[in-house]
């Protein structure tokens, strides 16, 4: 520095272009620095988070900066809907627990001491010929096949096995691959391990106020393929032909070894503490320190089996997650507003067949088994479907084929009738009119209310619940009548109704519950 004005430094021009500096171009910011003391030895230690073998303290940093230095900028924490201390014992949880969350792609899990075994019925193999893929997706295939092989998920094969590709665009234009195991499956001997009811999982939430939602990594691939049955899941592609090291999606027995995994670790702890679907985890409390220690025995519990978290698919300390395709909350269960908005913007047109007037009896039960996943939120939805299942009624003598195919009867334009067209918006309006489910108090007596008449049978189960004075629909369950069934007399109809509706007795406790007629 020379006197009190000038400061000389050094510029470099790293670019291959000439670069000009003109008078008074502002350089540099110079402040004044602040006088720091030496620390005493025996002065407690800043708590710091070890990021690239350096110590950064946290307390000069915010919650996502954090993350970011950690390798888990896709974890959000920040939108956490708790005060900031629990947002900061939570951060501490993670940063115990940091090897717990995937940080790449190529940071997969992989679960100790279980394989997947394939049992066959029939042991004569099969070869499929590929399915043509159009050239320019060659690229994207390659691309695909040799991350896959990079990560170790598949492996170039000489099996005499052979089943064929299928490719699956998503939206984001990435591309997942697939393969059609139906003859593989048709001579696999069945796995008998069960999944949860959905029903059942959501039933389960009722006094929880905090929740948080995650999801494995990898899936199905968690699971490594029994060396011997690794051939059995090969498959032909256009650059040849490959074999699983990993548990693949379309096996008939991979939602069952996946689940026997999921209740190894987490069966002592499910419909208790937290659900587990598949690699859908939810854990629940009535309150945030509950909250984080059960957060805490699933994070432990994962480093040992050796299981990861997908940071961008974790849902932390909500008062309101999505879980199994539902809005839960502390009030009740309700429809995923996205799922219904894509229901109730279908129009007409799209039930129809490429000329626009035919229907199509696949899109219609495409429709159906849409609006149908939330048909315990819609009362009377068998009524109100009853046109459209008419329609979609497979043809006589016709059955589905060995391997699944549906059997589809020809439809025309005039079989499109206008009381098709009121179901189809019907279904739409009650689906966005449908109500909050209350979560059910099995301490608490429920009432169950039938109606009957020529067009179905209707119930729904209801309670009244605590620091309530009216009732509120727990659930709704509706059927349509056979032809027999719908010359049945009142009385008669109101004893099926009455019969059929005890099924909801699996939610109600022995001698609990009153009965009344709609």
């Amino acid at each position: 520095m020379h006197g009190d004005r000038w400061i000389p430094i050094r510029v470099l021009n790293t670019s291959s272009k000439t670069i000009t500096l003109r008078r008074n171009t502002k350089m540099a910011e110079v402040s004044a620095c602040i006088a720091v003391e030496d620390l005493d030895e025996d002065t407690e230690a800043v708590e710091t988070v070890g990021v690239n073998n350096q110590a950064v303290s946290c307390e000069h940093f915010g919650l996502q900066e954090t993350l970011t230095m950690l390798g888990l900028e896709n974890l959000d924490i920040d939108s956490c809907e708790v005060s900031p201390y629990w947002k900061g014992q939570l951060m501490e949880l993670v940063r115990k627990y940091e090897d717990v969350f995937s940080k790449s792609k190529l940071d997969c899990g992989s679960a100790k001491d279980i394989v997947h075994r394939i049992h066959l019925s029939d042991t004569r193999p099969f070869r499929l010929p590929y399915r043509r893929v159009p050239p320019g997706q060659y690229h994207k295939l390659r691309e695909v096949l040799s991350e896959m092989e990079e990560l170790e998920i598949i492996r170039k094969s000489k099996s005499e096995w052979a089943s064929p590709l299928v490719l699956v665009w998503k939206k984001s234009g990435d591309l997942r691959i697939c393969v059609d195991y139906r003859w593989l499956n048709a001579r696999t001997v069945k796995d008998a391990h069960p999944l949860p009811h959905q029903a059942d999982c959501l039933a389960a939430l009722g006094g929880s106020a905090i929740f948080s939602a995650m999801d494995l990594t990898s899936g199905f691939y968690n699971i490594a393929m029994a060396e011997e049955d690794k051939k059995l899941t090969a498959f032909t592609t256009p650059m040849g032909l490959y074999e699983f090291n990993r548990l693949p999606q379309g096996l008939c027995n991979s939602p069952a070894s996946f689940m026997r995994l999921m209740m190894s670790i987490f069966g002592d702890q499910n419909f208790m503490t937290l659900l587990c679907y598949l690699d859908d985890v939810l854990v629940y409390a009535p309150d945030e320190a509950e909250a984080l220690r059960r957060l805490e025995m699933v994070f432990s519990r994962l480093r040992v089996h050796g299981l990861k978290l997908a940071p961008k698919k974790c849902q932390l300390l909500r008062r309101s997650v999505k879980f199994l395709g539902h809005v839960v909350d502390r009030h009740g269960v309700a429809t995923d507003p996205e799922k219904v908005k894509a229901i109730s913007s279908m129009a007409e047109t799209d039930l129809m067949m490429e000329d626009g007037i035919t229907p199509s009896q696949k899109k219609i039960k495409s429709f159906l088994g849409m609006a149908m996943y939330y048909q315990q939120f819609i009362q009377d939805c068998s009524r109100l479907a009853k046109p459209l299942f008419a329609l979609t009624a497979a043809p006589k003598g016709r059955k589905g084929n060995a391997h699944g195919a549906a059997a589809f009867k020809k439809l025309h334009p005039s079989d499109w009738k206008q009381e098709h067209k009121d179901a189809f918006e019907q279904l739409k309006v009650a689906l966005l009119e449908s109500v909050v489910l209350a979560h059910p108090d099995f301490n608490r007596p429920f009432i169950l209310s039938t109606d009957a008449s020529i067009d179905g049978l209707g119930a729904v189960l209801s309670q009244v619940q605590d620091g309530e004075t009216k009732a509120r629909p727990v659930a709704f369950a509706s059927k349509s009548l056979t032809r027999a069934q719908s010359k049945y007399p009142a009385h008669r109809l109101e004893f099926l109704a009455l019969k059929w509706s005890s099924k909801m007795r699996s939610s109600m406790t022995p001698l609990s519950h009153k009965l009344s007629r709609l």
